[in-house]
């Protein structure tokens, strides 16, 4: 299984000389287990990583996981340029809203005043898929994909991927945008039992979360104590905020590495091989 991170900021993309070495694109990340690709999230750093398939020169087939479809989750998609090729197959999954599927939210979001290409432009072979906490998609015969409940405004899902690869069980947990309570939160714990790594919503500082709860964001203090419950092996500082240069994050991960050793900065470009 590889993972790569396309995009690791939050909220809104930061482009400038602050963020160039950690990069200022929104959540997108890429799993390729066992044959099968597997992208969480459509962020602005989704177009990047169309453009890199485009150059590999073969029919694109992947599967797309919304954890939610707020802006800086959902606003690479019209600019992922595999989704208007004929020969390409994608299948999306995403959670239900009311009486709107996630066929229905993305066409909301394609269309005019908010955006001038319609969903009808997308000319991939893509087939939508509602999906809700607790359900498992076999995305190839080797591959999982569980979702989890996460605590954010409007509802939003973790992911914990299981791939069966030369008779060893590997798996990648993804938790972004989720708000901590005063205990643990089992339904994450769940999600990260024993992964070989996982991302965690790690936006404030404990200081900075003194003024901001009740946003729907988490602390890298709250993840390196999942970490620990979990028995994980990697923790992925994830979901950046944009006021945090690339200054602010090693500080943080120098801090949050006096805790636990294994923690790592997602950055862009980043590739862990597990």
């Amino acid at each position: 299984m590889k993972v790569r991170y396309m995009g690791v900021r939050g909220s809104i993309p930061c482009p400038g000389t602050a963020t160039l070495r950690l990069g200022g694109n929104t959540s997108c990340v890429e799993v390729a287990a066992d044959g099968e690709t597997i992208i969480l999230d459509a962020g602005s750093g989704i177009r990047s990583l169309g453009n890199r398939l485009m150059k590999e020169g073969k029919p694109v087939r992947a599967s797309i996981f919304f954890t939610h479809v707020h802006h800086d989750h959902i606003q690479g998609l019209p600019f992922f340029v595999p989704a208007f090729l004929p020969t390409t197959q994608l299948k999306i999954y995403g959670e239900r809203k009311g009486d709107f599927g996630i066929r229905e939210i993305i066409s909301g979001v394609m269309t005019a005043p908010f955006f001038p290409v319609p969903i009808a432009a997308l000319r991939a072979q893509i087939e939508y898929h509602d999906i809700k906490e607790g359900d498992a998609v076999k995305v190839g015969a080797n591959v999982t994909v569980i979702a989890g409940r996460l605590n954010h405004p409007n509802g939003a899902l973790g992911y914990r991927i299981e791939s069966v690869e030369k008779g060893r069980k590997r798996v990648f947990a993804h938790i972004t945008d989720t708000e901590h309570g005063a205990e643990p939160d089992q339904k994450v714990i769940a999600l990260i039992r024993d992964a070989d790594a996982f991302s965690y919503d790690s936006s404030y500082t404990p200081q900075e979360y003194e003024t901001k709860k009740g946003w729907g964001h988490s602390t890298w203090a709250e993840g390196i104590k999942l970490a620990k419950l979990a028995r994980a092996k990697r923790y992925l500082l994830w979901h950046h905020d944009p006021s945090h240069s690339d200054k602010d994050m090693e500080k943080i991960l120098a801090e949050a590495r006096k805790e636990f050793k294994a923690t790592l900065l997602s950055y862009e470009g980043l590739e862990l091989s597990l």
